[in-house]
């Protein structure tokens, strides 16, 4: 990735990180519990990954509340 190292990514919230990778294709996995939640709190990158010009980022949430 251009300008930015990976790990320069990692625990960044999810707006700076596309800031970061701004003109670059990017998208974006938001990792969840496996029940349904809603996310509080701020969204971090995780992993990023760069396959041939695309950025991956994967994110997750501070917390999770668990919904019914």
């Amino acid at each position: 990735m251009a300008g930015v190292d990976h790990a320069e990514l990692l625990l960044v919230p999810y707006t700076r990180a596309i800031e970061l990778c701004a003109g670059r294709d990017v998208t974006l996995t938001v990792v969840t519990p496996p029940y349904p939640a809603l996310g509080r709190g701020t969204l971090h990158i995780v992993r990023a990954t760069d396959d041939g010009g695309v950025m991956h980022l994967e994110a997750a949430y501070d917390d999770y509340e668990r919904l019914s």
